[in-house]
């Protein structure tokens, strides 16, 4: 009788190890070549549990934590994206664990945003607070010299930046273009990355044509975002650019009505208002001659082209219509021949 029990026994024991083994090593919860997911900061092992279990990525959450808790790895789980290959057993998923890489997510920053409108994205995408957004890179159209203070300072090493003024922010100086950014990332590292790439699209033949031409790469900078506010096609933004440098060293006023759009706030249109153009804003180039304060978009590498190598021509004038069409006049009469034609 005794040898019976014991022989009962070992059979459950061999029955019991053998599932504890098929459960932790080879039994797959599902079968995929490869799954992935995500453990965000501050979850505990019970949500993470029953997160896995929802998706099929382990079979029981009750065992996952009892094993956790065996291999004495229930405090360590750490934030992260975790990568399991086929089969999706219980321990593959455990050993995962250890090697979390960081989760990303995809950004897309569109030519003449400012940073207004980056920051507004930004929070609906949920990367990060508007608010926190522009404690880092400024307010646009914030005058920080008549405030008195100094402009936010993004710490890095970067040529373009060696000329720009401490009192406007870095409207101008990230690149638009579709990023891939790990979701964990600071606003700085964010706006660094951006930074990073504006300053890798400036050559050193681009730096060498802007001393030539008497410029400085904050100037070229904040025409470029004029351009890139003012007229959509590349030709245009070529002569505009020569338009606008002829205004400059002429020491007219630009007449940018997007640079009045950026000083009041406005967007959705290429018409200013009389109460809008009697702004007292450093960036309204209808009350001052010149070119506004700083730049007040982000530009394309297409309009800082533009803006380095205008076209000659000898137009002095020029406006938008409403199909976005846009035309020259080489005299104020042409060009109001033009306002009543078009406008």
């Amino acid at each position: 009788m005794k040898k019976f029990i014991f022989l009962i026994l070992l059979i459950c024991i061999g029955i019991g190890a053998w599932f504890l083994y098929s459960e932790i090593f080879s039994a797959p919860a599902q079968y995929a070549d490869k799954v992935t997911f995500e453990i965000e900061k501050g979850e505990s092992v019970s949500l993470v549990a029953e997160k896995l279990e929802e998706k099929h990525i382990i079979r029981s959450a009750w065992f996952f934590k009892k094993y956790l808790s065996f291999r004495k790895l229930d405090t360590e789980i750490r934030e992260g994206e975790f990568v399991v290959e086929s089969p999706i057993t219980l321990a593959r998923v455990i050993n995962s664990l250890a090697n979390p890489t960081q989760a990303e997510t995809t950004v897309t920053i569109l030519p003449g945003w400012d940073l207004r409108e980056i920051a507004d994205y930004f929070e609906k995408q949920g990367i990060v607070s508007s608010t926190d957004f522009l404690a880092v890179v400024g307010q646009s159209a914030y005058n920080y010299k008549v405030e008195r203070e100094i402009a936010p300072v993004v710490e890095g090493d970067w040529k373009i930046m060696a000329d720009k003024p401490n009192f406007v922010s870095y409207d101008g100086y990230l690149a638009p273009d579709t990023y891939r950014i790990f979701k964990n990332a600071t606003v700085t590292e964010i706006v660094q990355k951006l930074i990073d790439e504006r300053e890798n699209q400036f050559t050193d033949q681009m730096y060498a044509d802007i001393a030539k031409s008497g410029h400085s790469v904050f100037e070229v900078l904040t025409m470029a975002s004029i351009l890139e506010r003012e007229v959509r096609d590349s030709k245009d933004r070529k002569l505009v650019s020569d338009l606008f440098w002829r205004r400059y060293d002429q020491n007219w006023a630009l007449q940018a009505d997007s640079t009045v759009h950026y000083a009041v706030g406005k967007n959705g249109t290429v018409f200013t208002t009389a109460e809008d153009r009697d702004s007292l804003s450093p960036w309204n180039t209808y009350r001052y001659p010149g070119l506004p304060i700083g730049p007040i978009s982000t530009p394309s590498l297409d309009s800082i082209m533009a803006s380095i190598y205008p076209q000659s021509n000898e137009y002095w004038y020029f406006l938008t219509d409403k199909d976005g069409v846009v035309r020259y006049g080489k005299t104020l009469e042409e060009h109001n021949l033009n306002r009543q034609k078009y406008l």
